[in-house]
């Protein structure tokens, strides 16, 4: 279980996206190490997902979970590799100027919904 963040960095949490990364860069390099045996590596990219994490009524944001869960299942019975859900699996095959362009566009949107976030 990555997130989208592991591959379109958000500006604004850059140790939880390098870490998301990292896990990332691990789950593919397992994939390739363990092709050749019975076990198969798969990577769980979600976005941000509506749920109560942290407490009831505080994540009011996000994906729908059943929706996320139902894409998820599906990616399993599909044998999908990699699993996104709206835009992380958009992401999982953008371009590098699409990602960059992406990180720019989510760290002005997030600079105009959190005026003090840089004072």
């Amino acid at each position: 279980m990555t997130s989208g963040l592991a591959v379109q960095p958000g500006i604004w949490v850059p140790i939880y996206s390098a870490t998301k990364a990292a896990m990332h860069s691990f789950t593919l390099s397992l994939r390739h190490q363990l092709e050749n045996t019975k076990i198969e590596v798969v990577e769980v990219l979600p976005p941000a997902v509506n749920t109560d994490l942290g407490g009831a009524g505080l994540h009011t944001f996000g994906a729908p979970v059943n929706e996320f869960i139902h894409a998820v299942f599906e990616g399993l019975k599909n044998q999908q590799v990699e699993i996104g859900f709206g835009g992380t699996e958009k992401r999982l095959h953008a371009s590098k100027e699409e990602i960059e362009q992406g990180m720019k566009n989510a760290w002005q949107n997030f600079l105009k919904n959190n005026p003090d976030f840089l004072e």
